[in-house]
């Protein structure tokens, strides 16, 4: 279908005021016209017709298209633009209005819906969505910046692939969502399946359980039935012992008392010599700081003394050098005042010589009466008529005269300047010295001070320390040894303590890699756990654990060969340790009853770190209960399905293969081993603490020591004292001379520059009296010429010079005499001014002042030492009678020494014997815990013992607890045997001697534990899998029957899917199809080259539409490019190589371009012609631009052009066609 544009009207849109009609439009037309002129408004009144929304517009509201009068205000309130097509020969009319600020859209003048009109548009071949016929200003260079997913977009609404985006995403969420619940259910049947399979599996293992469970009850009561009749025979022996210790112990109960009345008496006698002896060692330590407190003041008397003894002749050297510079000051004075008379001698002799000189020359002092008269006669001529030149040599010659009497006195003054500062230079020298050997010395104290005063401060430390630690230690032995008088001596100990204890330390030497025995090596965190972790580690607790396998070999050889006792040992290298089970650790944490339950490992303190493995391998995961109900539960009943080893508080043991045991006083006797351990600690401790006592005296006894360190302290501090103020002083006296040498030299300096500034004006003016005397010498040549002529001489200043000139020379030669006279005068009186018998005086001073303190020193020095050596007659007699009362002393220690030991021999006869009692009556003890641990793991394994008269276990009133106590002997437990049936058991048990009792009891235990290997070996057994078994067939019913209607739905919904993404492939790739082929043939031709290339690759290929897709160029003579790495020219090139394959893909009738040359060269611009010329029977081109290589090749134009009123544009439209010239005009 062929469709042309023929015109667009516009009425009131934008800057086009009334009605404006342009066209008929030619194939190739240009729109021209200068910048802000109205083009781009056309452009946007075409894309206003097409159906574009109001914000690509450049407006933001509808009534802004409107245009306006010269007030602002809109001209109308209506507006519209109409676009008139040919169609096959027929006009077809699109009107887009303004009305009353909404949209208005007509067809043929007929209002239609907005869809529709896009509708009808979008037939023709205008889809205002892609815009691919309307490339606005500005478009190309946006363009040039796509991204490849924008392309990708692009391409997916060109080709309408968009459109079937939203059904696309929905029916894939839906199979996606439908997958998963089918991966669940197939996953939920497995689960089924499995479990279905397990319950078999259990079904089979209750069986073989509980037949296993009824041989075990039947072994189990043999085993009880056998103890129970042993304990009965053994506890008759045990009685008859017991009573037989009873009778000894009071024996030795009576000698014991008898020996402590004796101890009391020598106690007595012991304590009132140690109060003599303590008040003796008071006095001592008073009169020893007393003796120590006057020694620090002798010394630091001396050390006054020593620093006066230094101080005079230091000050005496002072005084030497001020009476050699009195002698200096005096010389110098007897020398200026002879250099004054010899000078007023040479004046004297000067006159004489000057009156011999003249006679020798014929002459005399006077000059003869008519030349002379004549000479002033003439000299008065010359005098009047230089008037004028004398008068102003007068001034010259007095003031040069007194800036030479300046000059002379300012040189003067440098050269009595200059000889005070060399003396002040010498003093400041002399000093300097002596402040340099005064700060060796401060340096020289202070470190010896610093190091005094560091060891004063350690040692000062350590007295303090140890007497606080004396202190602390005192107070922790007294509290040890009343602790050890408090423990009683029936404490329950093993007999063969010392032997192990030996062995242990004997295998320790030999074998660096021996631990210790187990229970020396960890402890229970709490007291309260005891009980608890003696019954499980008692097994264990004289294993000795060792680092390896084989060096518990080489210690089991060393025992053989030295034939000591067996022993166990645990090497830590080759224990079988059970792991933790940390899913029973997170079940602990989580269980709600009972809640005290935790790992009986965690509640051990060991030491050290290494032997963690030997704790783990004793404990075994077992659980630790508050009480034995709860352990029973937690072995047996818990929620966790499984049986766990547990022990109480109270020492019930709940293992996991069933066997149950408590003995609760067989435990306590048992578990006091950790307060064995802890009095053998204090032992130690007490030993240490005495030890450490006695070395911390020895560091007080230095006191005296730091007494004699404290008084060498404050010597010296004096001395640094004294010295820093000498320092100070001599630095004050140091300043001084360099601020007046410093004086000086700014004096030197201004006597300098007035000596130079005065001898510039000097001969500045010199100059001057030159010339004037040059001017007057010219007025005596012609007055004098006569006179000249009659004494025969050249001129008068000849004679000036000849007779006069001595007579000058005379003058001269006295003032010399007299600067120098007054030069000497001057330095005299200097010299007189400068006093040095103040220095002599004032050291005199200090000379006298230092011998009257040395004297007072010496004084005192003698004071205290006669006080001193008193008071160490008094020592020494005080430390002779304390040594006597400490002879004393010990000799009364010893008397209770020896009484002790009675007592303690005695005392440990007692304590054998009632240790002997002790573990008789633990033995009874530990017999009828048996007995009744027995009759308690019955009850709760459910066991029942043979009784006679039809009793039972459960109704017997002796099964509850049973007075363990030392009183309750006597209790009749022939009463709770005579219940018992013994006939059950076998004769031959019965007939078992002690010898063999273990060894049949091991191998019932053995039997049994066979038999509870087995137990353990099957897991706890579902009696109820039956049940769940049949529930577990119906619930696969179920799911088979959900899985078979799931699989369909899934079926259906990846049909659906499949043929919407289909259809979007097949749309999108036509489109992409159709650009790549025409792409590569536009670019060619754009850039007139058959090199040239342009490519379309999608990222994606199965699903292009998802991801990018990659537009690259070649450009003859250049590599490979990426739209973004091409130049601006080309860049725009190859986007209207891509809009112009789009526009025929999309067939629209025309193509507007706005000002797309912007970027173009010349030969570009050629080439774009070339093929917009090449396309006229395809597609009518309409272009803006402003560069002539594009407009001239047009069919025809459009000019735009503007008459601009205030702040308002009117536009106005020519149209210029080449037809009617038949050819188009040239450049």
């Amino acid at each position: 279908m062929r469709v042309h544009l023929q015109k667009i009207i516009l009425y009131n849109f934008k800057s086009f005021c009334g009605e404006v009609i342009i066209g008929p439009f030619q194939p190739f037309t240009t729109i021209i016209g200068p910048n802000g002129a109205g083009k781009s408004n056309i452009m946007d009144a075409i894309s206003f017709v097409m159906g574009e929304k109001i914000s690509s517009l450049r407006v933001s509201r509808l009534n802004d298209l409107i245009s306006k009068k010269s007030d602002g205000t809109l001209m109308t309130h209506s507006a519209h633009v109409t676009v008139i097509f040919e169609i096959e020969g027929r006009s077809k009319e699109f009107t887009r209005g303004i009305h009353n600020s909404s949209n208005i859209y007509k067809i043929n003048n007929q209002v239609v819906k907005v869809e529709f009109y896009k509708h009808k548009l979008a037939s023709l071949g205008l889809n205002i969505k892609s815009k691919s016929f309307l490339v606005f200003q500005g478009n190309i260079e946006a363009m040039c910046i796509t991204s490849p997913k924008e392309i990708s977009i692009m391409f997916d609404e060109i080709s309408k692939s968009a459109e079937l985006k939203s059904e696309y995403e929905r029916l894939k969420n839906e199979m996606h969502e439908i997958d998963l619940d089918l991966r669940h259910i197939i996953q939920k049947k497995k689960c089924l399946l499995t479990e279905k399979k397990r319950l078999l599996i259990q079904q089979q293992e209750a069986e073989e359980y509980n037949l296993l469970q009824e041989e075990y009850h039947d072994k189990k009561t043999e085993l009880q039935l056998f103890r129970l009749f042993h304990i009965r025979r053994e506890l008759g022996d045990l009685k008859l012992l017991w009573n037989d210790n009873i009778s000894k112990m009071n024996k030795y109960d009576d000698e014991k008392k008898s020996a402590e009345i004796i101890l009391e008496q020598k106690k007595k006698k012991y304590f009132e010599v140690i109060n003599q002896e303590t008040m003796m060692e008071n006095n001592l330590i008073t009169i020893d700081l007393q003796e120590t407190h006057q020694t620090t003041q002798l010394v630091a008397a001396k050390e006054k003394i020593s620093h006066l003894q230094q101080k005079i002749p230091f000050i005496r050297t002072s005084l030497t050098k001020a009476h050699l510079a009195d002698e200096v000051h005096n010389k110098t004075m007897k020398d200026l005042q002879k250099e004054l008379t010899k000078i007023e001698v040479l004046k004297m002799n000067l006159t004489q010589s000057v009156s011999s000189e003249l006679e020798s020359q014929g002459s005399n002092m006077e000059l003869d009466n008519a030349q002379v008269k004549e000479y002033y006669l003439l000299k008065g001529t010359v005098q009047r008529e230089c008037v004028k030149f004398t008068k102003n040599l007068n001034v010259l010659r007095h003031d040069q005269e007194n800036d030479q009497n300046k000059l002379d006195n300012e040189k003067r003054k440098k050269i009595e300047v200059e000889d005070k500062k060399k003396k002040l230079q010498f003093m400041l020298k002399e000093t300097e010295k002596r402040l340099e050997r005064l700060e060796q010395y401060v340096i020289k104290t202070e470190v010896t001070l610093t190091d005094q005063k560091n060891m004063e401060h350690n040692l000062e430390t350590d007295i303090t320390q140890n007497k606080i630690a004396i202190e602390e230690m005192k107070v922790e032995l007294d509290k040890i040894t009343n602790k050890l008088n408090d423990i009683t001596i029936d404490k329950f100990t093993v007999s063969r303590e010392y032997q192990k204890l030996n062995t242990i330390t004997i295998l320790k030497d030999l074998f660096p890699e021996v631990y210790g025995r187990l229970f020396t090596l960890c402890k229970p965190i709490h007291e309260r756990y005891n009980i608890a972790v003696t019954k499980v580690l008692w097994k264990y607790k004289d294993a000795i654990i060792v680092k390896t396998e084989k060096v518990a070999k080489q210690c089991i050889e060393y025992l053989k060969r030295q034939q000591i006792s067996v022993e166990t040992f645990l090497p830590l290298d080759s224990l079988k340790i059970q792991p933790f089970n940390d899913q029973l650790k997170n079940n602990l944490s989580d269980m709600i009853y009972p809640k005290t339950v935790q790992f009986l490992y965690d509640v051990i303190e060991y030491f050290p770190k290494e032997i963690s493995n030997a704790i783990s391998f004793v404990t075994k995961n077992t659980l630790l209960c508050e009480t034995s109900e709860d352990a029973r539960k937690v072995a047996y009943e818990s929620h966790l399905n499984d049986r766990y080893t547990c022990v109480a508080l109270d020492g019930s043991y709940y293992q996991k293969s069933g066997i149950i045991s408590g003995g609760s006083f067989d435990l306590s006797a048992k578990s006091a081993i950790w307060k064995d351990k802890q009095i053998q600690e204090m032992k130690l401790r007490k030993v240490a603490l005495i030890e450490k006592i006695k070395k911390a005296s020895k560091c007080i006894r230095k006191q005296s020591e730091l007494n004699t360190m404290n008084s060498e302290i404050l010597s010296l501090t004096n001395k640094l004292k004294y010295s820093r103020i000498d320092v100070d002083n001599i630095k004050k006296q140091i300043v001084d001379f360099k601020q007046e040498i410093e004086n000086i030299d700014h004096q030197l300096i201004s006597i300098f520059n007035n000596i130079e500034s005065i001898e510039k004006i000097i001969n500045k003016r010199y100059n001057k009296i030159q010339d004037i005397e040059n001017q007057i010498c010219n007025v005596e040549d012609r007055i004098f010429s006569v006179f000249c002529r009659s004494i025969n001489i050249t001129n008068i200043r000849v004679y000036e010079k000849g007779r006069l000139r001595i007579y000058g020379e005379q003058k001269k030669r006295e003032c010399e005499l007299e600067n120098q006279y007054n030069r000497i005068k001057n330095a005299l009186d200097f010299e007189k001014h400068y006093n040095t018998k103040d220095e002599i005086e004032k050291y005199e001073i200090a000379v006298q002042a230092a011998e009257e303190q040395l004297k007072i020193a010496l004084e005192e020095e003698s004071a205290i030492t006669d006080t001193v050596d008193k008071q160490k007659d008094e020592l020494k007699e005080l430390r002779h009678i304390h040594t006597n009362i400490k002879t004393e002393v010990i000799k009364m220690k010893n008397e209770v020494a020896q009484c002790r030991h009675q007592i303690g021999i005695i005392a440990k006869l007692i304590l054998e014997t009632r240790r002997e009692r002790t573990i008789i009556e633990v033995k009874i003890k530990q017999k009828k815990i048996e007995m009744n641990n027995i009759f308690k793991s019955c009850q709760m394994e459910d066991i029942i013992i043979p009784m006679s008269h039809q009793n039972t276990l459960n109704n017997s009133p002796w099964v509850s607890s049973i007075n363990t106590s030392s009183s309750n002997t006597e209790q009749s437990e022939d009463g709770i045997f005579s219940k018992i049936n013994f006939s059950f058991l076998l004769y031959e048990l019965q007939i078992i001697n002690g010898d063999q009792f273990d060894n049949v009891k091991t191998q019932l235990l053995k039997n049994i534990s066979t038999i509870q290997n087995k137990l353990d070996s099957i897991p706890a057994p579902n009696l109820k899998a039956g049940e769940n078994l049949e529930l577990i067939c119906k619930k696969l019913d179920a799911i088979n029957k959900t899985l078979k209607d799931t699989r369909n739905t899934a079926h259906i919904a990846r049909n659906k899917f499949t043929r919407v993404k289909e259809e979007r492939i097949s749309r999108f790739m036509k489109c992409f199809d159709y650009l790549t082929f025409h792409i590569d043939y536009i670019y060619k031709y754009l850039l007139n080259n058959m090199s040239a290339q342009a490519t379309l690759v999608p990222y994606n290929p199965e699903e292009p539409y998802l991801d990018d897709i990659n537009y690259s160029c070649i450009v003859p003579g250049k590599r490979f490019h990426f739209l973004s790495s091409l130049s601006g020219g080309e860049q725009v090139l190859a986007i209207l190589t891509l809009l112009f394959a789009i526009h025929r893909y999309e067939a629209a009738p025309f193509i507007i371009l706005d000002e797309i040359d912007a970027a173009l060269d010349k030969i570009n611009i050629v080439n774009v012609v070339n093929f917009i010329r090449s396309n006229l029977d395809l597609m009518h081109f309409i272009t803006i631009s402003l560069k002539k290589e594009l407009f001239v090749n047009a069919d025809g134009f459009i000019g735009v052009t503007a008459r601009q009123e205030q702040e308002l544009v009117e536009s106005s439209v020519f149209l210029l066609s080449f037809e009617s010239y038949g050819s188009k005009p040239n450049n």
